[in-house]
């Protein structure tokens, strides 16, 4: 019996437009808004997998919640649920127009049906691409 071939994943942050995309095989399934890291806590550039998923999840370091959280840095970064006062588009819009001192503490912050739609189509062991 043929073992079914698993189609490989990619989710890659671009820092500078602010945006992540999602790939599967070479194409993109996904191209989401994002906000990332300010700037005394930068979300760093660099390679990384996918190792824990938790649905619902409040960060105890922040007293935040973090839903759909995706984690791929031992220091608690992840990709997740957006939960702040202002539209995540108008945060977007000031960390890329007036000022990087706006943003999360290195994690990648979507809107909760990007969040929601992402977690799901996400295995654990995904490589994440941060660029600048």
């Amino acid at each position: 019996m043929p073992v079914a071939k698993k189609a490989k994943k990619l989710i890659i942050v671009r820092l500078s437009l602010q945006v992540l995309e999602a790939y599967e095989e070479d194409k993109v399934i996904c191209l989401f808004k994002c906000v990332t890291g300010d700037e005394n806590n930068p979300t760093n550039p660099g390679t990384f997998h996918v190792f824990s998923k938790q649905r619902i999840y409040r960060s105890k370091k922040y007293d935040a919640q973090m839903n759909y959280a995706l984690f791929f840095t031992a220091d608690g970064k992840a990709i997740h649920q957006y939960h702040g006062p202002v539209p995540l588009d108008m945060l977007r819009l000031t960390k890329q127009r007036i000022t990087n001192w706006v943003g999360s503490h290195g994690c990648v912050r979507l809107t909760e049906e990007n969040a929601r739609r992402l977690f799901d189509w996400t295995p654990s062991g995904t490589k994440v691409i941060i660029q600048q």
